[in-house]
């Protein structure tokens, strides 16, 4: 099976999880074969949204999947 790229930006370094396996660092192309994945963040767990489900498929080096997580807000009191 081919291999497919995909970005995972946020706004500092966190593993990338896909399908619950630590794939790849955020900022950074993945090099993966292609496929569904369920794409999440290392913990703590303080983005959203909490996973991104993806089909990941005509991807290059050049042209790979981007998809961008952001940091959650929290609630007053609630946990960071």
């Amino acid at each position: 099976m081919p291999y497919e790229y995909l970005v995972v930006l946020y706004p500092s370094q966190r593993r990338v999880k896909l399908n619950d396996e630590v794939m790849g660092q955020t900022n950074a192309v993945i090099e993966i074969e292609g496929g569904e994945y369920d794409v999440s963040l290392g913990p703590p767990t303080n983005f959203a949204p909490g996973v991104q489900k993806i089909d990941l498929r005509n991807t290059s080096l050049f042209r790979p999947l981007t998809l961008s997580f952001a940091p959650a807000e929290t609630e007053p009191g609630g946990e960071s």
